[in-house]
C-alpha cells in the first residue's frame, strides 16, 4: 500500500482471484451429477476435453471441447457443451475465432461460456445461441441461459471421441472426490464404481482414509 493511500485512509482495489481451466472443470463437474442415493443411476454423462477433426480431413485442425455433459434424462435429452474461459485475453482470443466452437456447438443442444467472474464477457460479446455460466460461492450459476438448438446428427469420429473422453473422466473422477455408496441386494454400502465393501480404497480414498485414522 503507498504512503498517500494510507495516509487518506483508502485500501488498494484486492487483486480478482485467479482460477485456472482445472477449477472451472472441477466446478463443472460437481455441477452435472445428480446421482440417486443409493443407487448407481446418475442423471448425467460428464467428458472433458473431447478431442476430434471435424471437418472431414485427418489433416485438418483439431478441435477440442473443453466439457460436454449429456443429460439421460428422458424427457430432457440433451448435450450440453462448454467453453471454459479463465481470463479476459483467453475470451477475447476466442471471439477472433468464432469457428472454433462452431466445430461443436452445431452438433449442441446447449452451449455455454463459462467463467470465473462477470467482467470476463461484456453483456454485448455474447454471441448468438450462447448460454452463460459464472462461479458463484462454491458452484456454478446461469447467469444467462442457454437455448436449446437444433443440432445436427452426431458424426461417427465426434461419437466415439466423447465415449472416449467419458471413459477417461470418469476414471480420474476419485482424484476430485470420492465415489458413493450403493446398496444392491442389501444394507451394506458397497463402492458404486467396483462394488466393493465400503470404503474403497481405490475409488473413496478420503473415507478409506478416514477409517484408517490419516487425516
Amino acid at each position: 500500500m503507498s504512503n498517500e493511500l494510507m495516509l487518506e485512509g483508502i485500501a488498494p482495489k484486492p487483486a480478482p482471484e485467479k482460477y485456472t481451466e482445472r477449477d472451472m472443470l472441477d466446478l463443472l463437474l460437481d455441477r452435472y451429477m445428480a446421482r440417486r442415493p443409493g443407487t448407481y443411476a446418475d442423471r448425467w454423462v460428464r467428458a472433458e476435453h473431447v478431442r476430434a477433426r471435424l471437418d472431414g480431413y485427418a489433416s485438418g485442425p483439431q478441435r477440442i471441447a473443453d466439457f460436454i455433459a449429456a443429460d439421460k434424462y428422458a424427457s430432457t435429452l440433451a448435450l450440453h457443451g462448454h467453453e471454459v474461459k479463465v481470463s479476459r485475453s483467453d475470451w477475447l482470443t476466442e471471439l477472433r475465432d468464432p469457428t472454433k466452437a462452431e466445430a461443436f456447438k452445431r452438433y449442441m443442444h446447449h452451449w455455454w461460456l463459462v467463467v470465473p467472474r462477470r467482467d470476463i464477457v461484456k453483456p454485448d460479446e455474447l454471441p448468438e445461441g450462447w448460454g452463460l455460466m459464472v462461479k458463484s460461492g462454491k458452484g456454478l450459476r446461469a447467469a444467462v441461459k442457454a437455448p436449446r438448438l437444433n443440432p445436427e446428427p452426431l458424426p461417427v469420429e465426434l461419437t466415439i471421441t466423447l465415449m472416449s473422453a467419458a471413459a477417461k473422466t470418469a476414471h480420474r473422477e476419485p482424484l476430485h472426490h470420492d465415489a458413493p455408496n450403493a446398496f444392491v441386494g442389501s444394507w451394506s454400502p458397497t463402492c458404486m464404481w467396483c462394488g466393493r465393501p465400503s470404503p474403497c480404497s481405490a475409488h473413496q480414498p478420503r473415507a478409506h482414509a478416514l477409517t484408517l485414522g490419516v487425516v
